[in-house]
């Protein structure tokens, strides 16, 4: 299979090292297994036969650029949405976003929402009352958990401002506001639509009802 690698590095041991050495033999020697490591991935990128696949051969930091360059294979192997979500997942929570959120916005913009939200639970149809936390007092964010025991042990956990806590806020959360809700071992999580995590205004709480 062919894959579009516009841009992508190849940053793998022993190739993440990109400066040089000044011994001679060092060099060469460093050179020579460069070039082994990446004729490898490329053997084993031509094997893969589905874009995931591909995706995981390479480096973590050039997942979401492999996702940009090949997006219309992720499509036709409808794999796009789940692959987003899990990238989202390994990087965000409601108490510890990473990444830049203009990036997220992208993809998750190139996502189909029907297909993304049935990868999630039913949400309740009245709403509920779901909960962020934030260390820099931003209380807008895409990432809400309804988990009352995690917002419990976080509570807890930031009680105290001089160890560097930060704020939580709560709000009520509707059907028509969201875009999945993930619930497994791992979570209970609602990813909001762009447009409802950018204009919500929450409260601000320093305990919840258990």
């Amino acid at each position: 299979m062919q894959w579009k690698l516009d841009d992508i590095r190849f940053l793998h041991r022993p190739d993440d090292f990109l400066g040089s050495f000044t011994n001679e033999k060092m060099q060469e020697r460093h050179k020579k297994m460069q070039d082994v490591k990446v004729k490898e991935i490329h053997t084993a990128l031509a094997n893969a036969k589905l874009p995931i696949e591909a995706m995981n051969i390479l480096n973590p930091t050039e997942h979401i650029h492999f996702i940009h360059n090949n997006i219309d294979k992720f499509k036709e192997t409808d794999t796009l949405e789940s692959t987003v979500l899990k990238l989202y997942y390994r990087k965000n929570t409601p108490f510890a976003p990473s990444g830049v959120y203009n990036t997220w916005l992208l993809l998750l913009k190139l996502c189909d929402r029907k297909k993304l939200f049935a990868l999630g639970r039913p949400f309740p149809q009245d709403g509920c009352v779901a909960y962020r936390g934030s260390l820099t007092n931003i209380p807008q964010g895409l990432s809400w958990t309804t988990d009352i025991q995690e917002v419990q042990w976080i509570l807890n956990r930031w009680q105290d401002k001089e160890m560097g806590g930060g704020t939580v806020y709560s709000t009520t959360i509707h059907p028509e506001d969201i875009l999945v809700y993930v619930v497994d071992a791992a979570r209970q999580e609602i990813l909001l639509k762009p447009e409802i995590a950018d204009t919500i205004q929450p409260d601000i709480i320093t305990s919840v009802a258990t």
